[in-house]
C-alpha cells in the first residue's frame, strides 16, 4: 500500500508543493490519486485562504445552460467592454481560436476542455492550479503540446502548478521542476 500525501503532511509540505513559477508533479498510484486530490483541496483552502486556487479536471466542468464564453467568465469581475479582447488574447495564448466558442459543450474534445479550463483560470487569475490526472485522455501529441504550455503559464504568469498523476512519463518530463513520489 502506498503512502498518501495526507500521511506525510507537515506545515512545510504546502510550500514544498506550491512554489510560484514552478510545476511540481506528485507521482502516485491510481488508488491514492483521488484521495490526495480531495485532501489537497481541503488543505489549500485551510492554509492559503488569501490565495486563489483553481483546478483542472478531466471531466466536464461547464454549466450546460450557459455558452462556452459565459462559462469562462464565471467568477470574474471583468468589465463587459474588455471581455472580448481579453478572451481572444487568452484563447490565442493557449493555442485555441475563437471558433471554439461556437461549439456546443458536448462537441468539445477533451483537449479543448482542458485548454478552456486554463483560459478560465487565467481570466480569474488563480495563483495555484491543481491538475488532476488529465493526461490519460490525451494523445501523445496533445501531451507534448500541453506540458510546455503549462510550464509557460507557470513561468510567464507566475503561477504555482501542481500535477497529480500516476504516469511516470509525465512525472519525468523535462517540463516538471520537481517530482514528489508518493507511490
Amino acid at each position: 500500500m502506498s503512502d498518501s500525501l495526507a500521511s506525510k503532511w507537515t506545515e512545510d509540505s504546502f510550500n514544498e508543493l506550491f512554489q510560484e513559477q514552478h510545476m511540481t508533479v506528485v507521482l502516485e498510484d491510481q488508488g491514492t490519486l483521488q484521495a490526495d486530490f480531495y485532501f489537497l483541496i481541503d488543505k489549500t483552502f485551510q492554509m492559503k485562504d488569501s490565495m486563489a486556487i483553481g483546478f483542472i479536471l478531466a471531466e466536464n466542468t461547464f454549466l450546460p445552460y450557459l455558452s462556452i464564453s459565459d462559462n469562462l467568465f464565471i467568477g470574474t469581475s471583468i468589465k463587459e467592454k474588455n471581455k472580448k479582447e481579453l478572451l481572444n488574447n487568452y484563447l490565442s495564448y493557449v493555442g485555441l481560436t475563437a471558433s471554439v466558442l461556437n461549439k456546443a459543450e458536448m462537441d468539445l474534445t477533451s483537449f479543448e476542455r482542458i485548454k478552456l479550463q486554463l483560459v478560465q483560470l487565467l481570466l480569474i487569475n488563480k495563483d495555484l492550479i491543481i491538475i488532476d490526472d488529465i493526461f490519460q485522455e490525451l494523445s501523445i501529441g496533445q501531451r507534448q503540446e500541453l506540458l510546455p504550455l503549462l510550464q509557460k503559464i507557470a513561468k510567464e504568469k507566475k503561477k504555482a502548478i501542481l500535477v497529480l498523476t500516476n504516469d511516470i512519463q509525465i512525472a519525468e518530463s523535462p517540463y516538471m521542476d520537481k517530482i514528489i513520489k508518493s507511490a
